[in-house]
Parts: C-alpha cells; structure tokens; sequence
C-alpha cells in the first residue's frame, strides 16, 4: 500500500486552476483568461431567425409540453431523485466505470423500453464506428443510446464515410473516489446522512462513524423508510434547508456528476416513451474516464482524438455537443498536461546509495526554478504549473529503503501554444533530477546502482477559446434558457474550466457545458466527503426542459402538429484530421 508522505512539496505557480494544490482531478472551478474579442460589442450572441423560431415551436408544442407536465408530478420528482441514489451508489472510479455502465444499459434495455440495437456502446468498451478504441493502453467504458433521427432517409442526405450527423448530449460516470474499483462481492458506496447542523466531516472514520445511511434492497432499488423521508426533501436554498433542519447525503458523485449524468438519462428515457422523433440522430451518454487520470478517455474516444497527434477525426459525425456538467454554460476550456513520474530505488544497492525520494525532490527543486511569464506579471496569459501529491512505497519490513516514490506536474493554459512551451522546458528535468541524485553517489544512469525514472502516466486535455460567440451550441442553450426562463444571463460568460467538452471544443465541433442537477447546497467535490441536499424540482425539470430544447434546436425535430422544425446544426461536424 503506497504510503502518501503528505509531502505536498511545492505549489509553482499559486494561483491554479486546481481545487487543491496536488488535486488528483480535473478541475470545474472556471478561471477567466483574457475574453476573445466579441463580434458585436458586446458577449451576447446573434440569435438567428431560425433558432428563435424553433424555440417558439417547441416551446408550445403538444408533445414536449406533456413531457413537462410529467417531470413536474410529485411521482416523477421521487422516480428521479432515486434513480440518482440507486446509480450513484454504485462505485465508479475512472477507468473502472463497467459496472455504473452495465446497470445504466441494463435499466435501458429492461425498464426504458430501448432495443438493443439502439445501445451503441458495448461491455468490452468497444465502440463501433470509432477509430479509437484504447486510450492509454486500457477499454473505455461509455454508456451511450440512441434516439434515431429521420435526416438518413431524407433525399440528398450528407454522411461523413457513412455516418449521418449525430448530437451529443452527455454527462460523465465515473468519480474521483474511491480511487480503486472495490471487489464485486461489495461494489456500493453508503449514502451517509448526517443533520445540516453538524460539522461537516473531515476524515473517513467521522464519514464512516455516521450511523444513518439510506437502505437498498437486494435489487439495488432505494428502501423507502424513515431516512428515505429525511433525505427526500427539496429545498430553495442552503438557509432554507438549515431553517428545515435538513440533512446531507454524503457520497462521491452526488453532484459530480451523476446527478447531471442521471439528467441526461431522463431526457432520453422521455423521448423514448413519448416517441420525440428528431431529425438528426441524437445521443445520450454516460462518458468515461472524465475525472483524475482518466484522460477524458471517453470523449478520445466518441471524437476519435489521437492524443500522440492532438488531432480529432469526429468518425461518428457529430455536428454539436452538449455537455451536461453543471458548467452552467461554459464554452472556453483550458488544457493541460498532466505527467506521473516513478523513481525507483537501484536494483543492486551498494553501501551507499542513491535514493528514489532524494532523485524525486532533485526533480521538483528543478522544476520550482521555471517561471512562467504570468509568474513575472499577473496580466499575462495565465498558463499555470504545480508539483503536487508526492507517494512513496513503504520500505521492506527489516529495511529503511524506499522502493519508490512518484510525483504529479500539472500544466495548463487556456492556449496550446504556452502549454507547448512550459512542457519543453519542465519534462527535461523529470530525468535531470535522477542524474543529479546518481551523480552524487558516481553512479552512472541506467545501471543496476542507479535510482531510475520512469513516466507512468500522461494526461492530455487540449485547450480552446472560443472566437465564434454566435456558434450553434451557444445560440441553442442561449435562446432555450430565454424561452424556458432558468439560468438565464446578461452575456455570455469567457470563463472557463477543464470538462469533457474540451475534446469536441478542440477540434472544432461547437459545445457548451450546462446543468441539470439542481441542489439547495452541497460541497466537497472529488472529495470522500463529497455531499449535497436536493435543490427545488421544478427547477430540475426547468433545466431539463431547457437541455432537451437546446439539443433538439441543434438536431431539428417533428411537431406534434405535423410540421418539422429544420436542424439548425450542418450535416458535416468538424475534424482536425480524417479518417485512417
């Protein structure tokens, strides 16, 4: 068991984009970089005559509006707020998300009415379609149907190498903790509840030493007993829920992100009942790989982006996206590069000998010399590193030597270029510190008395500013919010975060990152103590209602009425590469 020596050595540049200094995660918190220029003087996008109009349509349309109408039931609100306790308790650590995957497919093919044909997703993380099918050496678990559009069968219908235009509306399934998938004879989180009043938890004995939890039966369906009516319970605000006495539900995920992820599902489980029929064919997925070393795996994945080559070839033909996150609207996304280097102890000791933590704090004392320029002048583009979380094993029983020790750097940029240039001059000196360290002992490298390096993990997220502030995505979730009334702003907001959405952004398909999941309060993000108190429900539908208008602006749609709302995305989605 690797022992953390809680030797969180260093922070390069303080103010990060991180959550925490050495954070093992993505981070959501938005960081505003320098605005592109906006198109018409001010950040307020042109809504076109054609998206206002479908707007309108949908807006008053018969069918959509019954769909509403059943989100707001008293019988809807709790059928959703336990599908997010039954999935979110389901442990899902990046990479390992098989099972919260094989349970939302399940509950697709048994409860939602979808055929097997209409999952498009397989259990051995193959994708059919994509040309990339392993990101980083491992299967990518995405959980993703499909709700057929008519455009394929339309006369003069375009097709990318055969795929017709697809829009992506998805949300992430996989969470920080716990770190490792734990064994399948016990695959559940507890979903703790602890009184608002109390001190919020800070070590897993206090999470664990909570004695009110809510209870499952043996299909993994929520027990409806006197802590189910505790937790059940929606309110306004965070003063609302403490006037109320209300409670925390503790578990990693509730609000990042399976609470948005169990969303989206809603929105394709009534489309699926109140047979919605777009034009363009529409995809609801449960991504992969979003958070900590999972790489945005999923997303490599749907968009075919070869890391080695920072290209995308969109295989599947994706025409916008929508990512469901809880960005609020988010549509600039910083990249960055995440390294994870192992010093390991000789292999053939002598008396003396050089040593795996030395070589590892030689590395980091190298690195802490770069400054970047918005380390010289905070107006400068900020462009941002840290050494973070330093682990090393435990030694032997009868020995003092450190088998190992590894370290994490984390670059980001909200532009390729200064990302570029940070990396060129930092991963040298990953190696420089092992040749420091040896040199002290007169120990060549690569010999059986030299400590050894070597780079375990690399994590690629590309960045992208937005310059078109007019683009499908943005008109689409824009005009929604306006017809709909929730979440609406004066302008468009420049900040921006690390999402899933910083795949499809990069490579040209237009995305927006939103928000399904509605809380009163909640904290703890990426945490063990990750927690929230359920927000207002008719707020949650508002929301839904504005996702689903969004995406179907994007993919056109057929009226109650008969008519056909024309897509307001082109057939042909962007790529930065084609084929193989």
């Amino acid at each position: 068991m690797a022992k953390d020596l809680n030797l969180r050595l260093l922070t390069c540049s303080v103010a990060l984009a991180l959550a925490a200094c050495g954070g093992d995660d993505d981070d959501d918190t938005p960081v505003t970089p320098p605005a592109p220029p906006p198109a018409t003087g001010a950040n307020v996008p042109t809504i076109s005559p054609q998206v206002l109009a479908a707007s309108q349509k949908m807006n008053s349309d018969a069918t959509l509006q019954a769909m509403v109408q059943e989100w707001l039931t008293p019988a809807n609100a709790q059928a959703r707020f336990d599908q997010h306790m039954e999935l979110v308790r389901i442990a899902s650590p990046s990479r390992a998300e098989m099972r919260r995957a094989a349970e939302i497919e399940r509950r697709m093919l048994q409860e939602w009415g979808f055929a097997p044909s209409e999952i498009k997703t397989r259990a051995d993380g193959q994708l059919p379609g994509s040309d990339v099918q392993l990101v980083d050496g491992l299967p990518v678990h995405n959980v993703c149907v499909e709700i057929k559009g008519s455009y394929s069968s339309s006369a003069g219908a375009q097709a990318y190498r055969g795929q017709f235009p697809k829009v992506l509306v998805e949300g992430h399934i996989d969470t920080v903790n716990p770190e490792v998938l734990p064994p399948a004879s016990n695959p559940y989180e507890p979903i703790k509840l602890q009184p608002i009043a109390d001190a919020i938890v800070t070590t897993p004995a206090q999470l664990a030493a909570i004695p009110n939890e809510l209870a499952f039966d043996a299909n993994g369906r929520i027990v409806q007993d006197a802590n189910y009516i505790k937790a059940r319970q929606y309110y306004a605000s965070e003063d609302a829920a403490k006037a109320a006495g209300a409670v925390r539900l503790y578990v990693p995920g509730y609000g990042d992100a399976m609470g948005n992820v169990s969303g989206v599902l809603n929105l394709a489980k009534a489309m699926k009942k109140y047979n919605v029929r777009p034009v363009y064919d529409m995809w609801f997925c449960g991504t992969a790989g979003e958070e900590g070393k999972g790489n945005l795996a999923g997303m490599k994945q749907l968009y075919g982006y070869d890391q080695n080559l920072g290209t995308g070839t969109n295989p599947l033909n994706f025409v916008t996206n929508f990512g469901i996150d809880g960005g609020g609207g988010t549509i600039n996304f910083i990249g960055s590069y995440r390294f994870e280097m192992k010093y390991t102890a000789p292999t053939a000791p002598g008396p003396n000998q050089p040593t795996a933590l030395e070589a590892a704090a030689a590395s980091i004392a190298r690195i802490a010399d770069i400054k970047t320029p918005w380390d010289e002048d905070n107006k400068a583009l900020k462009t941002t590193y840290t050494v973070g979380v330093v682990s090393c094993e435990d030694p032997a029983a009868g020995s003092d030597v450190v088998p190992s020790c590894t370290i994490q750097v984390d670059m980001r940029s909200p532009r390729l270029e200064p990302l570029n240039q940070i990396r060129s001059r930092i991963e040298p000196l990953f190696q420089a510190g092992v040749t420091e360290e040896n040199s002290r002992y007169g120990v060549p490298d690569n010999t059986a008395q030299a400590v050894k390096m070597e780079l375990t993990w690399f994590g690629d997220r590309p960045p992208h500013e937005r310059t078109n502030l007019s683009d499908v995505s943005i008109q689409a979730a824009w005009q929604s919010a306006e017809i709909v009334g929730i979440d609406k702003r004066d302008e468009i907001s420049t900040a921006a975060s690390s999402l899933n959405d910083n795949v499809p952004a990069a490579i040209g398909v237009p995305t927006i990152n939103l928000n399904i999941a509605t809380n009163a309060s909640g904290g703890g993000g990426h945490a063990f103590w990750e927690w929230g108190i359920p927000g207002e429900s008719a707020k949650e539908v508002q929301r839904m209602q504005r996702v689903l208008m969004a995406a179907l602006i994007a993919s056109g749609y057929h009226a109650a009425d008969g008519t056909v709302v024309p897509p307001a995305a082109p057939a042909i989605g962007a790529r930065t590469a084609e084929v193989k």
